[in-house]
């Protein structure tokens, strides 16, 4: 069993796909283990196969170079790491050529957007380029949300799952706080191309068998925000969730390795 694995303090056996992590360094907090070799001995330690990585210098001050090196880490371990395309809305002469940059490691794009850090609303003019591409191509969009934010309230994803259904979004830490995640649930449950990720600072008991109540465990993602956070931590949450091992199997890495895969 999943629980007793991890009781024992042993990788669990199972296939782990992070579905939210990070590469590089941040200016105004203390991140290590934040490059390529680090996160793989980490990874390695977890029993952890796979994960989908966005550069801290693409979402803080620079989309190019920060996407440039993300890329390179990701091609150097195809088989344990995918990078996500940043774009920001403030520079929206470059977003599509930023867009064909990415170095089409899966069936369909994947993006990651920090409307907070850009201070640009999701739902805005700016954004609307980004929208229209991934409805186009089926892309994995994974942004980061906040409870009740004016820029990534995860209640403002409900107008853009209804108006882009082929883009598949992922609501980043499921608004983070407990409203938060009542706030995602809500979209979750009404749409089918929203997805929750559990990935946070804050564990609000029982949150996430009640994520798998409502919205289906589907649609539920495991994600670590590594190296920011301790990926043991969110690999524990799962792992000692009151959940049956089939549904813990599917949140630690096949539902976003399906997502990955086109299916």
């Amino acid at each position: 069993m999943i629980e007793q694995a991890v009781l024992e303090g042993r990788p669990l056996g199972v296939f782990i796909f992070d579905c939210h992590g990070h590469f590089g360094a941040w200016p105004d907090f203390p991140v290590r283990q934040n490059d390529a070799a680090r996160m793989l001995e980490l990874m390695d330690r977890l029993g952890m196969a796979r994960l989908a990585f966005s550069s801290l210098d693409a979402c803080y001050c620079d989309m190019r170079r920060g996407n440039q090196e993300a890329y390179a880490a990701a091609a150097a371990h195809p088989d344990r790491f995918v990078a996500y395309a940043v774009i920001n809305p403030n520079l929206p002469e470059s977003m599509e050529e930023e867009l064909d940059r990415w170095p089409k490691q899966a069936p369909r794009p994947l993006i990651k957007l920090h409307p907070y850090l850009h201070r640009c609303r999701v739902t805005g003019p700016n954004y609307r380029p980004l929208w229209e591409f991934a409805h186009r191509t089926s892309a994995i969009v994974l942004s980061h949300t906040w409870e009740s934010d004016a820029t990534c309230g995860p209640l403002m994803f409900e107008e853009l799952a209804r108006q882009y259904p082929d883009a598949r979004i992922i609501l980043g830490h499921s608004g983070v706080t407990r409203k938060g995640y009542e706030q995602a649930i809500q979209v979750a449950r009404k749409y089918e191309n929203v997805f929750l990720d559990i990935t946070g600072s804050q564990s609000h008991n029982g949150i996430l068998e009640r994520c798998v109540a409502d919205v289906g465990s589907e649609k539920v993602l495991f994600g670590s925000d590594l190296p920011f956070l301790e990926a043991a931590m969110g690999i524990g949450r799962v792992a000692l969730a009151r959940l049956p091992d089939s549904q813990k199997e599917a949140i630690l890495g096949l539902n976003f390795r399906r997502l990955v895969e086109g299916a």
